[in-house]
């Protein structure tokens, strides 16, 4: 399975967004700064389903996780700073991903009796080839679907938010996941617009607290900055020849970890964020896929980058090396106690694990069950949302790593599934770009 995620799965994404990114014209830059603006903007084209808003800031939810604190001290120490850079690379290839995602969901939606739009990868999965090719790929991608978000998806984050209280507040794991389970059995039982009003309230608020505390961990050791930026792009090519062969970490590691921690915080590609956007009311696919720009913009250069600057600035010294056996979450933990105590430190990463990784498991449970549904009855939303919720407990009592290498499979597998009708339905994507063009 090595050879899933840590090759074929870097290859297909990077060769993807790069000729995504050539076929639409780098439409990450040319359309950066009007999805940034679109955040402060309503485009709602009826009172049929959820704000443009309120679907960025469910699919930021799912996206911010713990992909920014753990994936991303992962990614760190196993791969080295330099996979700070293949996490960039990543995410700007990925921006061209995200934007023909969201468009095409907007555009390939349908609407259900009451009005209300719904859709996802799966549908345009099926728009994107014919005959059994489009029905085993769309059924196969919601399978994956189902797996990566709902079941190993979630245990991931509940297993992350366990691990964290138990180290910083000594509470059972098995109690924490009893809670998450109760807590979220009351969300995802009342539908996507409590999740999404969820998310509109509380994810820009403790996007800021987070970014604050790492800010702050930054400017106490300011004078690292200049070196530590120096690792980021050093290590991305040669960080034996930097950190030295005794860390273990070549370029392929480095490569391997940014690109795969990169898909799983930002999710471009991945064709999981589409379900949320479809719901969005917005008549335009330009506009929401400009959103979906700004969104993987803020998830990575922004959150994901003060995560890994502060731990590199932090741990990272001229003339040591950090602890190579810290696990994801305790070596953000060891970068925060700069301006905490230690036992402050871990109190905020558990916390903050608290919020964005149940966040997640919200955001996932709408993508999760979109798929259920394209595939069986109405009646199996219930069936899954049980079975989900199950996932969520057995997080907090199974081993970290099987967890995360089983969510690394699916993910690779929605991957394998979702680019090629990304890819076929380029130039679908390319006339969306130009009819808007052409309005304004």
């Amino acid at each position: 399975m090595m050879l899933l995620t840590d090759f074929i799965l870097p290859a297909v994404l990077l060769s993807s967004g790069i000729f995504l990114t050539v076929r639409l014209k780098l439409v990450q830059l040319r359309f950066l700064g009007e999805g940034i603006k679109n955040l402060f903007r309503s485009e709602g084209g009826d009172d049929k389903g959820i704000s443009p808003f309120r679907t960025l800031m469910t699919s930021l939810a799912a996206q911010l996780g713990t992909g920014n604190i753990v994936g991303a001290g992962t990614a760190i120490i196993t791969g080295g700073p330099g996979a700070v850079f293949w996490m960039w690379v990543s995410a700007f290839f990925g921006m061209a991903c995200a934007y023909s995602e969201a468009s095409l969901a907007v555009h390939t939606r349908k609407r259900a009796s009451d009005g209300s739009p719904y859709g996802g990868a799966a549908y345009y999965i099926s728009r994107a080839f014919t005959g059994k090719y489009a029905t085993v790929t769309a059924g196969a991608f919601s399978l994956f679907s189902m797996a990566a978000l709902g079941f190993t998806g979630v245990a991931v984050q509940s297993n992350s938010i366990a691990a964290a209280l138990d180290e910083a507040l000594s509470v059972p794991m098995w109690l924490t996941g009893l809670v998450i389970c109760m807590l979220a059995g009351v969300f995802i039982t009342k539908g996507a617009e409590a999740i999404s009003a969820f998310a509109e309230k509380t994810v820009p608020l403790f996007t800021l607290l987070y970014m604050g505390g790492c800010i702050a961990v930054i400017l106490s050791n300011i004078k690292n900055l200049p070196y530590g930026i120096s690792l980021i792009f050093r290590c991305a090519f040669t960080p034996q020849a930097v950190l030295g062969s005794a860390s273990g970490i070549g370029i392929g590691r480095a490569l391997s970890q940014g690109i795969k921690k990169g898909l799983f915080t930002n999710e471009a590609g991945m064709g999981s964020s589409p379900s949320v956007h479809a719901m969005s009311n917005t008549e335009s696919p330009h506009f929401q896929g400009t959103l979906s720009v700004a969104g993987v913009f803020i998830d990575t250069f922004v959150m994901l980058t003060l995560t890994a600057l502060a731990v590199i600035t932090a741990l990272y010294k001229r003339d040591s090396l950090p602890d190579m056996s810290l696990s994801g979450s305790q070596a953000v933990s060891t970068a925060l106690a700069c301006i905490f105590t230690h036992k402050g430190a871990e109190i905020f990463i558990a916390l903050s694990i608290l919020f964005f990784a149940f966040a997640s498991i919200l955001g996932w449970s709408i993508s999760g069950k979109m798929s259920a549904l394209y595939l069986f009855s109405e009646k199996s939303g219930g069936i899954y949302t049980v079975a989900s919720l199950l996932f969520v407990f057995m997080g907090c009592i199974m081993p970290c790593e099987l967890v995360w290498t089983l969510t690394d499979i699916f993910n690779a597998l929605m991957v394998l599934t979702n680019i090629p009708a990304l890819l076929k339905l380029s130039p679908v994507t390319a006339s969306l770009i130009e009819s808007k063009i052409r309005r304004m």
